[in-house]
C-alpha cells in the first residue's frame, strides 16, 4: 500500500440548473495505490520505506471476495458523491426532496429484542399503524418509547406483508432499542441542481467531504479555500458527519507531495496523519460545519449561494 495521488476535485464537477464559479485555490481529495500480490523485493521495498505499508489481502478487503469487494467500493462511491451532493445543496439553502420505502433490516442483533422476530431483507412499513419511509423515522419512533415497550411493525417478507410485536430491550443508557441495523429501502433524492462528478475508476468512500467542499465552493461566490491548497479525506453520512477512512499515511504523503498547505482529516486519523506531515499543517474534522471552520481558519471564505434558494427541509 503506497501513496497514491492528490487530485483536485473542482474540475472533475459539472453542474446543470445553477451558476458556477472558479475560484484560486485547490481542494485536493487523496487517493491509495494498492500493488496487490507482492514478491519478495517488493515486500522488503514496502517494509523499509516509511510511507508504504504491507498489509494482507484480508486486512483490505475483510474476506470479502475480490469481485464482491471491488463492486461494494464502486457502490460506496456512487454513495458518497449522492450524500455529497445532498449536504452540499442543503447548505447552499436549496430543498432536496427525499423518497423512501421503509426501513431495511440489514442486521439483526443476535440473542437482541429481534431476534427469531425480524430477518434481514425485511422491509418495516409501519410502526404502531403510524407509515414508515426512511430508517431515521423508525429509529426515532423506538427512541420515543421505554425498555420494555412492545412495538408492533408491518413488515413485508418477500411476497408476504406480516405484522410483528417486538419487545423493547435497554440500549444501556435507559433507552428503548430492538437490535437491528437498517437503512432506507430505495433511497432516491429529487435534486434541484444536477452534479455530476467525473473520478474515472478511484472507487470507495473516503473522498466523500472532499466532494461536498467542492461543490459548495463551485456553487459559492465565496472562495473557501482563501487561494490555498487544501487536501482532505474523510468520508461523509446524508447529515453532513465526517467519519474515518484507511491508509491516512498514504495519503498524508501524497497531499505533502502535492504542495497542500493543510490536511483535513477525521479525528481517527489524525495522530497517524501528524506523524507523516512534516511542516503540513493537520486540522481534525468531525462534521461538515467543523470542515467549513477549519477553511476559514486558513482564510476562505463561509459559503455562498449562488443564486437565492429556498430553505433546506427534510
Amino acid at each position: 500500500m503506497s501513496p497514491g495521488e492528490a487530485t483536485p476535485v473542482e474540475p472533475l464537477i459539472h453542474v446543470q440548473g445553477a451558476q458556477s464559479y472558479q475560484h484560486d485555490g485547490t481542494i485536493l481529495f487523496t487517493t491509495v495505490s494498492l500493488a496487490g500480490d507482492i514478491n519478495a523485493y517488493a515486500f522488503l521495498h514496502g517494509k523499509l520505506n516509511h510511507n508504504d505499508d504491507v498489509v494482507s489481502r484480508e486486512a483490505i478487503t475483510g474476506g470479502t471476495p475480490t469481485k464482491t469487494y471491488n463492486a461494494e467500493n464502486v457502490q460506496a462511491m456512487t454513495d458518497s458523491k449522492t450524500a455529497a451532493t445532498k449536504v452540499a445543496l442543503e447548505r447552499l439553502g436549496y430543498q432536496v426532496p427525499a423518497k423512501g420505502e421503509g426501513a431495511l433490516v440489514v442486521d439483526v442483533t443476535a440473542k437482541g429484542p429481534s431476534d427469531g422476530k425480524l430477518q434481514v431483507g425485511d422491509d418495516i412499513t409501519a410502526v404502531d399503524g403510524a407509515p414508515i419511509a426512511f430508517d431515521d423515522q423508525l429509529v426515532s419512533a423506538v427512541h420515543g418509547h421505554k425498555p420494555g415497550d412492545v412495538l408492533t411493525f408491518a413488515v413485508t417478507r418477500g411476497s408476504q406483508t406480516l405484522t410483528v410485536p417486538v419487545q423493547t430491550g435497554d440500549d444501556g443508557k435507559g433507552g428503548a432499542r430492538i437490535g437491528v441495523a437498517l437503512q432506507t429501502k430505495n433511497l432516491q433524492y429529487a435534486f434541484p441542481v444536477q452534479v455530476t462528478i467525473d473520478t474515472g475508476k478511484v472507487s470507495g468512500p473516503s473522498a466523500g467531504l472532499a466532494f461536498t467542499l467542492a461543490i459548495l465552493d463551485d456553487l459559492s461566490a465565496g472562495n473557501l479555500t482563501g487561494g490555498k491548497k487544501v487536501a482532505v479525506t474523510g468520508t461523509i453520512d446524508v447529515n453532513g458527519n465526517v467519519g474515518p477512512v484507511g491508509g491516512v499515511v498514504q495519503k498524508t504523503a501524497a497531499a505533502r507531495k502535492a504542495g497542500a498547505v493543510a490536511f483535513l482529516v477525521p479525528p481517527d486519523e489524525e495522530k497517524d496523519a501528524k506523524a507523516h506531515a512534516g511542516p503540513m499543517k493537520i486540522m481534525v474534522v468531525r462534521t461538515v460545519a467543523d470542515a467549513l471552520a477549519a477553511l476559514q481558519q486558513l482564510g476562505g471564505s463561509a459559503p455562498t449561494p449562488a443564486k437565492a434558494a429556498a430553505p433546506a427541509s427534510h
